[in-house]
């Protein structure tokens, strides 16, 4: 009996170092260290830790991490990482190489893609997505140096079947949030001389303000003038409506009043009286007057008292439209400022007598000339 037992022993013994030997046992015994490098990658990507993932990888060749996608892309691939699911299946390997089945459920994005959403939207309904789909994947993986990398040709093909998830998507650019950036772009351009390029924000090319803005173009100091005026606007917006066609962004704050301006301007003899000395001079003479120079003095003076005039409350209403071209507009429907009324110059009288003062003193008209005045200019005194 005792012979027997160790016969017994001597055979399992015998069995056991066999089965230790042979390639099946060994394969079995690696199994755990490929599973154990293939979730530590799996769990890194779901999680967007592409720096971690990378160290999976062979030569840290990780797709997620070289291919350097956009903040959009990343934001979108972040989002579906985190609703979906994976499951390795089998794995199949010998002793330096290995291939894993992988599963991965993942939420059906086609199933909200004709919602219209905007990016925002659709990156928040991601989440709530139930419908799903699974995707099947073979990850290779080589041993090397005791450790089992993941073959960066196989972190290609899951970085690939996520892009073409988001490759076709489009969105609506008509968000609350962009319509609020967009008001603040057009303003800081106004107040940093950037006209032309607040211009092409507006929906509307006949509105007074693109008219401005060529204006600011081409005659000196007009760009000042437009700059300095909102240079001293404090505001704050918000989105006071919101339809499918157009989202409504209300400024409100504290402004100058550009008709007080203008009427402090007009008021001011020391700048009107040359230009009325240069205008009658031109109709007495027949001397050909330089409008630009005329209004360039003038948007001169109007930016000086620009600069220093009181503030007071102001209310900017805009309309934000998305265009055919898929870009955002807006057009200030009111309380911009430049509805301004200038008065007709031959009503102010009063810098008539100075101006011709001023001719006869400087020697560039004479008495004699002022018989026909009033018939020349439309002035009297």
């Amino acid at each position: 009996m005792h012979t027997k037992k160790i016969l017994s022993i001597i055979t399992a013994s015998a069995l056991v170092a066999g089965s230790l030997s042979s390639c099946s046992l060994l394969a079995g015994l690696q199994r755990p260290h490929v599973y154990e490098a293939l979730t530590s990658y799996m769990e890194a990507v779901h999680d967007s830790d592409f720096e971690h993932a990378s160290e999976e990888v062979e030569d840290e060749e990780d797709a997620f991490l070289v291919n350097e996608m956009n903040d959009t892309e990343a934001e979108l691939i972040a989002a579906i990482l985190a609703a979906s699911e994976y499951d390795i299946g089998d794995i199949e390997l010998d002793s330096e190489t290995a291939t894993a089945e992988v599963t991965v459920t993942l939420p059906d994005i086609e199933s909200i893609v004709d919602e219209g959403y905007s990016y925002e939207e659709f990156l928040g309904a991601i989440g709530d997505i139930d419908d799903t789909v699974d995707e099947t994947l073979d990850f290779d993986l080589n041993k090397i140096d005791e450790a089992w990398l993941i073959e960066p040709d196989s972190t290609q093909a899951y970085y690939d079947l996520l892009m073409g998830l988001i490759a076709d998507l489009n969105f609506s650019a008509l968000t609350e949030d962009n319509a609020l950036a967009l008001v603040d772009t057009f303003m800081t351009d106004l107040a940093s001389g950037n006209i032309s390029e607040a211009a092409d924000m507006l929906s509307n090319q006949d509105s007074q303000l693109y008219s401005y803005a060529q204006m600011a173009s081409a005659m000196d100091g007009f760009a000042d003038v437009i700059s300095g005026y909102f240079a001293r606007v404090d505001y704050v917006s918000e989105v006071t409506e919101v339809t499918e066609e157009c989202i409504t962004v209300t400024a409100t704050g504290t402004g100058p009043d550009m008709q007080a301006i203008i009427n402090a301007v007009l008021d001011d003899p020391d700048v009107m009286v040359p230009l009325y000395a240069d205008y009658i001079e031109s109709m007495i003479n027949g001397n050909t007057l330089n409008y630009l120079t005329i209004a360039s003095s003038l948007t001169g003076a109007v930016s000086e008292q620009t600069a220093v005039a009181a503030t007071g409350p102001m209310e900017v209403v805009f309309q934000v439209t998305e265009g055919e071209d898929g870009r955002l507009y807006l057009d200030p429907v009111s309380g911009l400022g430049f509805d301004i009324e200038i008065p007709d110059m031959s009503s102010r009288t009063e810098y008539v007598i100075p101006a011709v003062g001023q001719l006869l003193s400087e020697g560039r008209i004479t008495f004699d000339q002022l018989a026909n005045l009033e018939e020349l200019t439309g002035f009297s005194y």
